[in-house]
C-alpha cells in the first residue's frame, strides 16, 4: 500500500511540476556586426536563376545592425530564427549544459555562395527548389508566430519559390516539456507541370574538440553518385572522425546503408552531442559537409565568421544526394515534383550529455548501451522528454528477458544496469513505446539497395537517352533536355516516354500545338498513359481546346500517380467555365485523393463564397488555415468578403518577403486562371506597383471598364522596368494582347525576356529588332546583344556601348564591352574600357580581376602584378581565379628575367608564384594538391642556363607529372588561366 502511495504522490508531484512548465515565444530584434551584401544585378539573369537576380556587392568591414529575431524558449531549450535572413534557425542553446547544440555565429557576415550570392554559415537553412543554397537564403521570408492551445509555441517561416512556383513553409515548434524542437516542412507544387525536386535542411555545427560525426551506415556517394566505404576508407581513415579528414580538399558524404532514423555529432572532449531524427521515408539523405582543414578551407572561417570558430554542415535531404547531372548516368538520379502534389514531413533536432559515447537515439532520447561482463546490460539515456516507463529487453524470440523501472526528466542522465541471464543475447529493448532493435545492425543485415548502375546499360540507347533528358528537365537545363530527347526520338521516332517528355518541353516552351502534337502521337501508343493523358489534356486546355482537355484529364486520373493532378486541372477548368457544379465535385475528389491538396481545398472556398455557404467556408479555411497557416488567398478572401481595415491589414501585414509583389501577382493569377477577374483585380489594387502589374490590370478590365484599361496601358507604359523580369507564361499572354493595342519597346522587351528565358531565343530577339530601343534603359541593349549570337562582334560592342552610354556607372557592362573586345583581340581597347572601370571603384575586384586578366593578356604583367597586390577578393566558393592570375604573372615576369639572364630575380619571382597571398581570397592546399611542375621545370632551365649542372639535375628529378607532349615553357605558363571560374550556379 505504502508503495503504491508513494508512486501516486510521485505521479502527483511530476504532474504540478509539469503543470508549472511554459513555453515562450517572443519577437524581438537583437543587434549584430554585420557584414552586408548590396549591388543587385538589373541585368536579366541566365536561365540557372532567372527570374530571380544576384547580388555582386560584399563588403570586408562590419557595422551594427539590429535583426527581427524570434526566440522560442522553454525550461530546457532555447531556439532563435532569423526571419529577415531565409527564416533560418540561427542556433540552438541548451540551457542544461550551458552549450550551443547548433553553430551561433556571432556575426552575420554576408559571403558569395548561394545561387543568388549571399549566404551567412550558422544554425539551420530550409533549401527547396533546385539546388544548393535556397534563392531566399538571404533575404526576408513571410513569417507568423503562435501560441498553441497545448501550451506549445511556434514560427512558421515561409516564402513562394520562383524557381518552381511551389510554396514552401516550415513550422518550427517547442514544446513545454521537451527538450526537442522539432520542424516540419510542408510544400506544394501550385502549378499544373511537373517541378524540379530538391530539398534539404543544412544545419550547422561548430567543429569544437575530438568531434564525431554519428552517421550510421557502410558507404557514401558523391554528387555525381559515385560509390566509396563509409566510415572506413580504402586508406583506414575513419572519415567518422573530423580530425582523420585532414586530407585532400572540401568534402561532401552522403551516407547510406542504414536504416537508421538519426545522425548527429558528439564532441568527445566535452561529452556533448546533438541528434538529428526523422522517419527514414521523410528523409532518405543523410550528408556531411565539410570545409577542407589546409589553408584553402581555413580561409573560409576567416571569411564567414569572426571568432566563432570553424563549422561542419551535418545535412538531411528526401532524396539520397544532393545530385547533379553526373548522377544520373548513376542508380542516383533525379525525382520531379508531381503537378499540384503536397508534401510534408516532420523533423527533431535535441541535445544530448554526459553518456561517456552513444550508441542509439530515438525521440526518447540519446543512448549509450552496452553489454557489461557478467552479461549485465548498461543503458545511459539523456532523455528530452520525461520518462515514467518500464525499460523491457527481448530476445530474438521475442521472449521478455529483462527489464527495470525508468523514472527521468528530460536533459537529466540516467543509468540502468539490467543482470540479463548467463545465455541470453539482446535482440531490442522498448522504452517509451520506442524500440530499439540490435538485430538489423549486424552488418549481414545491411540494406542491398545496389549502388552501381550495371556496365552494359545503354546509355545512348533511346531510354538510356530518354533517363538522360527527363532529369535534365528537371535540373531546369531546358534546352539540354530537348536536345537529348530529341537524339532518343531519332534512336526510336516512337519511343513512349520521350514522347511525353517532348509534350512536356514544349509546354514550357509555350509551343502549344507541338506539345498537343507530341501528346496525341504518344496516346496513339497507349491510350491509356496516365501521363501522356495528363499533358495531352493540359496542352489541349492551353489552346482553349476544353473537349480534349476534358477528355485527358478524366483517362488521366485511372492512373493513380496522376488523379489529384487531374482532378484538380478538371475543378480549374469547371470553376473557369463557371459550372460550379462540377467544379465542386472535381474539387472533392482532388482533396478526397490527397487530403493535403491545398489548391482543391481553395476551389472548394471560392465556390462555398460564390454559393453564400458559410459552413463550408469555415471548413474549408480552418483546413487551409492547418496546412499553411501564412496563405495568402485565405486572408484575401476574408478581406474580400468583408473589406474592413481589419481584414486588409491581416492580410497586407504577413506580406514580408523580399519580392512581394510576386506574391500578389500569384494570388491575382490564380484568380484570373479561373476567371474570377474582380478578384484578381483587387488582388492587384492593393498590390505595389510595376509594369508588369499595370499591364495585367489593364488586361483584366478590358472588358469590365475600358476607360480603366486604358488608363493602366498608359501607366504600364510609363512605368520604370527596372528589376521586372516577367518569367510566367500567363504574363505572356497578356504581354502579347497589350502588343496588339499598342507596339512599343517595352512590352517587346518584357516579352523577349520570357521568351529568352522559355528557350524560344529567336523570338525573343526578333521582339527587340522590332524596335531601336530607348535611349534611357541600358537592359534593353545588353539582353539584345546577348541574343544576337550570329552577329557581329562590332555589332554587339555598339550595343554595348549604347548600354553604357545610357548607365555609365553600371560596371556590369563595361565587363561586357571588354569581353567582346578580347574576343577581337583587341586588348589595349579591353584594357582602356576596364581601366575607366576600375578607376571609379577600385574595391570591385570583379573589375579588377577582368582588368588583370587584360593586362595579362596586353603583355602588361608589371601591371597585373600591381593590381594583384593591392586588391582584396571576396570570393565565390570554389573560385581560383585570383590565384592562378597571379601565379601565371609570377611566372612570365620570371620567363621574360630569364630570357635577360637576371636570373636571381627570376629565380625570386619563381619562387613568389608559390606564395599563396590572403588578399586573393584563396588559401593553400594540402601538399598533394599542388602541382610544383612548371616553377622546378622553369626552375631547372634557370639553372642550366646558369651552368648549375646539380641544381639542374635537382629540380628536373623533382618533376613529378607528366609534362606534355611538345610544351614550351611559354605554352605552359600560359596555359594556366585557360579556363575561368565557372559559378555552380
Amino acid at each position: 500500500m505504502f508503495k503504491i502511495c508513494l508512486f501516486i504522490s510521485a505521479s502527483l508531484f511530476s504532474s504540478l511540476v509539469l503543470s508549472q512548465e511554459i513555453a515562450t515565444v517572443k519577437e524581438t530584434t537583437k543587434s549584430y556586426i554585420t557584414y552586408p551584401f548590396s549591388d543587385p544585378n538589373p541585368i536579366p539573369e541566365d536561365n540557372k536563376i532567372y527570374p530571380y537576380f544576384r547580388f555582386d556587392g560584399f563588403s570586408d568591414s562590419g557595422l551594427k545592425k539590429e535583426w527581427k529575431v524570434v526566440e522560442l524558449e522553454n525550461k530546457y531549450i532555447k531556439v532563435q530564427i532569423m526571419p529577415e535572413i531565409g527564416g533560418k534557425i540561427w542556433t540552438a542553446y541548451d540551457k542544461k549544459s550551458s552549450k550551443d547544440f547548433l553553430y551561433n555565429n556571432g556575426v552575420v557576415k554576408f559571403r558569395d555562395i548561394a545561387m543568388r550570392g549571399p549566404w551567412v554559415s550558422g544554425g539551420i537553412e530550409m533549401n527547396y527548389g533546385i539546388i544548393g543554397h535556397t534563392p531566399n537564403s538571404a533575404t526576408p521570408v513571410d513569417y507568423l508566430v503562435k501560441n498553441n492551445d497545448d501550451g506549445s509555441v511556434s514560427c512558421y517561416v515561409s516564402t513562394l519559390d520562383l524557381l518552381t512556383r511551389t510554396r514552401w513553409v516550415v513550422e518550427t515548434k517547442l514544446e513545454k516539456d521537451k527538450a526537442y524542437f522539432t520542424t516540419r516542412s510542408y510544400w506544394f507544387n501550385a502549378t499544373g507541370v511537373e517541378q524540379p525536386y530538391y530539398t534539404w535542411m543544412n544545419a550547422g555545427i561548430p567543429v569544437g574538440q575530438k568531434l564525431e560525426f554519428l552517421y550510421p551506415g557502410n558507404h557514401y556517394i558523391g554528387h555525381d553518385g559515385s560509390m566509396h566505404n563509409w566510415p572506413i576508407d580504402s586508406k583506414g581513415r575513419n572519415l567518422s572522425n573530423y580530425e582523420e579528414n585532414n586530407f585532400g580538399s572540401s568534402k561532401s558524404y552522403h551516407i547510406i546503408g542504414s536504416q537508421r532514423n538519426y545522425f548527429g555529432a558528439l564532441w568527445k572532449k566535452d561529452d556533448f552531442g546533438m541528434i538529428h531524427f526523422a522517419n527514414r521515408d521523410d528523409k532518405l539523405g543523410k550528408k556531411i559537409f565539410l570545409w577542407a582543414q589546409s589553408d584553402s578551407g581555413k580561409i573560409w572561417e576567416e571569411l564567414l565568421t569572426n571568432d566563432s570558430g570553424q563549422y561542419v554542415e551535418i545535412q538531411s535531404g528526401r532524396l539520397f544526394n544532393q545530385n547533379v547531372v553526373e548522377s544520373s548516368l548513376t542508380p542516383f538520379k533525379q525525382v520531379g515534383f508531381m503537378p499540384y502534389n503536397s508534401d510534408q514531413w516532420m523533423e527533431y533536432w535535441y541535445p544530448f550529455n554526459g553518456l561517456g559515447g552513444f550508441s542509439h537515439a530515438n525521440k526518447t532520447g540519446a543512448f549509450k548501451i552496452e553489454t557489461l561482463p557478467d552479461n549485465v546490460l548498461s543503458v545511459k539515456i539523456s532523455p528530452v522528454q520525461t520518462i515514467r516507463d518500464t525499460l523491457r529487453v527481448y530476445n530474438a524470440n521475442r521472449l521478455q528477458i529483462g527489464s527495470a523501472v525508468v523514472n527521468a526528466n528530460p536533459l537529466e542522465l540516467v543509468r540502468i544496469d539490467i543482470k540479463l541471464p548467463t545465455d541470453e543475447v539482446v535482440a531490442s529493448i522498448n522504452l517509451n513505446e520506442e524500440n530499439i532493435d540490435f538485430v538489423s545492425e549486424v552488418p549481414e543485415k545491411n540494406i542491398s539497395r545496389p549502388m552501381q548502375i550495371p556496365e552494359n546499360f545503354d546509355r545512348e540507347s533511346s531510354f538510356g537517352l530518354y533517363l538522360q533528358g527527363r532529369d535534365l528537365n528537371r535540373f531546369r537545363q531546358y534546352g539540354e533536355s530537348e536536345v537529348t530527347i530529341k537524339k532518343s526520338l531519332t534512336k526510336d521516332a516512337l519511343f513512349l516516354p520521350s514522347l511525353v517528355e517532348m509534350t512536356k518541353l514544349k509546354i514550357f516552351r509555350m509551343d502549344y500545338d507541338s506539345a498537343f502534337y507530341y501528346g496525341k502521337k504518344a496516346l496513339s501508343i497507349d491510350t491509356y498513359n496516365g501521363e501522356a493523358n495528363y499533358y495531352y489534356g493540359l496542352a489541349a486546355s492551353k489552346l482553349a481546346n476544353h473537349i480534349d482537355a476534358i477528355d485527358g484529364f478524366e483517362v488521366a486520373a485511372l492512373t493513380p500517380n496522376y488523379r489529384v493532378a487531374a482532378y484538380t486541372a478538371l475543378a480549374h477548368l469547371y470553376l473557369s467555365k463557371h459550372d460550379y457544379l462540377k467544379a465542386n465535385e472535381y474539387a472533392l475528389l482532388s482533396v478526397t485523393s490527397d487530403s493535403n491538396n491545398i489548391e482543391g481545398f481553395q476551389i472548394l472556398h471560392v465556390l462555398a463564397r460564390i454559393q453564400k455557404n458559410d459552413e463550408q467556408i469555415k471548413v474549408t479555411r480552418n483546413k487551409i488555415e492547418k496546412l499553411n497557416p501564412l496563405n495568402h488567398f485565405i486572408r484575401f478572401e476574408d478581406f474580400y468578403r468583408s473589406p474592413t481595415d481589419t481584414n486588409l491589414e491581416k492580410f497586407q501585414s504577413l506580406i514580408k518577403n523580399e519580392l512581394p509583389i510576386e506574391s500578389y501577382l500569384e494570388l491575382a493569377i490564380w484568380y484570373a486562371n479561373n476567371n474570377r477577374f474582380k478578384e484578381s483585380i483587387e488582388v492587384l489594387k492593393l498590390s505595389p506597383k510595376n509594369s508588369e502589374v499595370f499591364f495585367w490590370l489593364a488586361w483584366l478590365n478590358k472588358g469590365i471598364n475600358k476607360s480603366d484599361s486604358d488608363i493602366y496601358l498608359d501607366k504600364a507604359e510609363n512605368s520604370d522596368l527596372s528589376f521586372v523580369f516577367p518569367f510566367r507564361e500567363e504574363t505572356a499572354e497578356i504581354l502579347e494582347w497589350a502588343n496588339v493595342q499598342k507596339e512599343s519597346w517595352k512590352v517587346h522587351y518584357l516579352l523577349a525576356l520570357i521568351h529568352n528565358f522559355r528557350g524560344n531565343k529567336e523570338k525573343a530577339l526578333d521582339l527587340l529588332n522590332k524596335s531601336l530601343g530607348p535611349n534611357n534603359f541600358a537592359p534593353f541593349h545588353f539582353l539584345k546583344a546577348k541574343l544576337d549570337i550570329n552577329g557581329s562582334v562590332e555589332k554587339k560592342i555598339k550595343l554595348i556601348e549604347k548600354a553604357i552610354q545610357i548607365e555609365p556607372k553600371e560596371w556590369r557592362y563595361y565587363r561586357m564591352a571588354a569581353k567582346l573586345n578580347i574576343q577581337l583581340k583587341h586588348y589595349k581597347d579591353a584594357v582602356k574600357i576596364l581601366e575607366k572601370c576600375y578607376k571609379n571603384n577600385t574595391k570591385n575586384y570583379i573589375v579588377g580581376l577582368d582588368l588583370t586578366k587584360s593586362y595579362m593578356l596586353n603583355s602588361q604583367y608589371k601591371k597585373a602584378e600591381h593590381i594583384l597586390s593591392s586588391i582584396n577578393v571576396l570570393p565565390f566558393e570554389g573560385a581560383t581565379d585570383s590565384y592562378r592570375y597571379y601565379r601565371q604573372t609570377k611566372l612570365m615576369l620570371a620567363y621574360n628575367l630569364m630570357n635577360k639572364k637576371n636570373y636571381t630575380q627570376a629565380l625570386s619571382k619563381i619562387d613568389e608564384a608559390e606564395i599563396r597571398p590572403r588578399n586573393l581570397g584563396v588559401g593553400k592546399p594540402f601538399e598533394e594538391l599542388i602541382n610544383n611542375d612548371l616553377e622546378n621545370r622553369m626552375r631547372a632551365s634557370v639553372y642550366k642556363q646558369m651552368g648549375d649542372e646539380n641544381r639542374y639535375q635537382k629540380y628536373t628529378d623533382s618533376i613529378k607529372r607528366e609534362v606534355k607532349f611538345g610544351q614550351t615553357l611559354l605554352e605552359a605558363i600560359n596555359d594556366i588561366s585557360f579556363k575561368s571560374d565557372q559559378r555552380m550556379f
